[in-house]
């Protein structure tokens, strides 16, 4: 990809492929530099705006993270798999926005009722609108998923199932 990229500094998806080895370097302002090169030579590439967005939103730019998935959105709803309707959720939920929170959670998890993460995220939105029953049973939900998922899976969703577990004893439950 550094080849293509420097024989044709005008090829989209090389940049996209660049920015995702800088991201996963945890270099994010290179990152950052190529998927917005990306974006520039072609403003169809939802990958790049996706992890532009994911960039954003852990570096608490919710606006700018908000702006990227809602483009995102506008291009394609199900990209990567409906995570962007996860991600903005999140966003959401930083924001204290539980309405907005509850309404892209619920259309996530009705699409991926066995994501521990998503789960989660959704029993926080419930939790904020003070419906604890519901938010109850998404963090019971989350706790199941996150048993049923793969041994090669768990240690990334240990994570959800512990803050479920939380959750659940805080609500009595």
């Amino acid at each position: 990809m550094l080849e293509a990229a420097a024989v044709n500094p005008h090829d989209g998806e090389a940049q996209y492929q660049l920015g995702l080895i800088y991201q996963q370097r945890r270099q994010y302002t290179e990152a950052i530099q190529r998927f917005q090169r990306a974006v520039a030579i072609d403003p169809t590439q939802t990958d790049a705006h996706f992890q532009l967005g994911r960039i954003a939103r852990q570096q608490g730019r919710l606006s700018d993270a908000l702006a990227h998935f809602q483009t995102v959105v506008d291009q394609d709803e199900k990209h990567s798999q409906s995570e962007v309707l996860r991600e903005l959720g999140g966003i959401y939920l930083s924001a204290r926005q539980y309405q907005d929170a509850r309404n892209e959670l619920a259309a996530y998890v009705e699409r991926w009722p066995y994501d521990p993460e998503g789960l989660f995220c959704y029993g926080q939105s419930l939790e904020g609108l003070c419906d604890n029953d519901a938010a109850r049973e998404m963090y019971a939900r989350a706790v199941e998923a996150a048993l049923a998922t793969p041994r090669y899976l768990r240690r990334s969703t240990a994570r959800w199932s512990r803050l479920a577990q939380k959750q659940l004893r805080k609500l009595g439950g």
